[in-house]
């Protein structure tokens, strides 16, 4: 009988082992295929130029340097490649431990040549938040200044307030700081980063008249430009190259620094309104007074999200700048995780130069474009 308790004993025992060792490989994930994906830091490239391409495996993130590429089925070198050619379609791919990347495509085009001379934007920079009570007026305005002309280019920079901005730029406070640009007030607008916008609060509590305010534009865009701009886009799942170019009609542009910035349009919030029940007189068209307060789903344009470089800029080499030449940067980044609809992206980039602080140095041009179109010198 004891001997048979034993056994017993070791029965059951070899069954527990046998049910944890089948429960705890049950429990295992599953690897997932590797796969490979190819993107390139531009969609168009000058003839002489580089463009650069990135193999990213879904398991061992980016393996550039290990992967094989093919421009047009010739195996080349790296993972670098200057057309000699011109060519509408380049076609590339790339391999990596036996696997096929998805192909693949860029244009060689002749070499850039500068235009007669460049068009002159305003960037319009809106200090807001969904918190702030006051800060539809600066809406009504952007409207106005941007319908009055097409070469106003608006930038929406949130602010961190109560109750939570859900875009609340992670450099507001820096940017606003009185050493800097100095915004002490929500709503706050600037043209090309120092030059404050007149809400006219004393006539216009809520703006109602659009000439007051697109006076202001003129003396901005009726200017020669000394620079201009172009931004060349594409994106691969998170993944965003960029081109932007930078062409100078002067020798001579001190302490120039390139911002780039990523934008998107077409999200709403519920925005606090102070206006609701006031005796002002408002455009009918942004009637706030007779809205609620909160107004929910209130629309939230041109929003950053994100700035690829230093928010004060990234220092041009001055080598580069004379006129005539045109200087080109690349930029292989990742779309921050805030963004709501990739459909709805834009690149907004700018040189700042002629100051040597913060507060002098205004935006000497500007140019927007969509993710993933190709916006040329205009």
């Amino acid at each position: 009988m004891k001997k048979l308790n034993k056994l017993t004993h070791i029965f059951v025992f070899m069954g527990l082992i046998s049910l944890l060792f089948f429960t705890s490989c049950g429990t295992e994930e599953e690897i997932p295929d590797e796969s490979i994906t190819l993107t390139l830091s531009s969609s168009s490239v000058t003839v002489g130029s580089t463009i650069t391409f990135t193999a990213t495996s879904n398991i061992g993130g980016d393996v550039s340097n290990q992967a094989i590429f093919f421009v047009n089925g010739n195996q080349i070198s790296g993972n670098t490649f200057t057309p000699t050619s011109v060519n509408p379609e380049n076609e590339v791919r790339a391999t990596f431990n036996g696997l096929e990347s998805n192909i693949a495509y860029f244009a060689s085009t002749e070499e850039d040549t500068q235009p007669e001379g460049y068009t002159q934007k305003l960037l319009l920079e809106d200090y807001t938040g969904t918190w702030c009570g006051y800060c539809p007026r600066m809406v009504t305005i952007v409207e106005y200044v941007t319908n009055y002309s097409d070469r106003v280019i608006p930038v929406a920079i949130h602010c961190p307030g109560a109750p939570t901005d859900p875009w609340a730029y992670e450099f507001a406070n820096q940017l606003s700081h009185p050493n800097n640009y100095n915004v002490l007030g929500r709503p706050e607008g600037r043209y090309n980063r120092i030059h404050t916008v007149d809400m006219f609060q004393g006539t216009q509590p809520c703006p109602n008249d659009a000439s007051a305010y697109q006076a202001q534009v003129d003396s901005f865009l009726n200017q020669p430009a000394p620079l201009g701009l172009a931004i060349d886009s594409s994106l691969s799942g998170s993944s965003l190259s960029i081109n932007v170019k930078v062409g100078f009609a002067t020798d001579s542009v001190p302490n120039a620094r390139l911002v780039v910035y990523l934008l998107e349009d077409g999200l709403s919030y519920n925005q606090v309104n102070y206006f609701t029940g006031q005796s002002a007189t408002c455009d009918p068209n942004f009637d706030y007074v007779n809205l609620p307060n909160p107004i929910p789903n209130f629309p939230q344009e041109h929003v950053l999200l994100k700035s690829y470089t230093d928010i004060f800029g990234d220092l041009i080499p001055q080598n580069h700048i004379s006129n005539g030449n045109i200087w080109s940067r690349n930029f292989s980044v990742s779309l921050p995780d805030n963004v709501t609809n990739s459909e709805n992206l834009s690149i907004v980039a700018f040189v700042l130069g002629n100051g040597d602080q913060v507060n002098n140095r205004p935006v000497l041009n500007v140019q927007r474009a969509k993710v993933g179109a190709n916006q040329d010198f205009d």
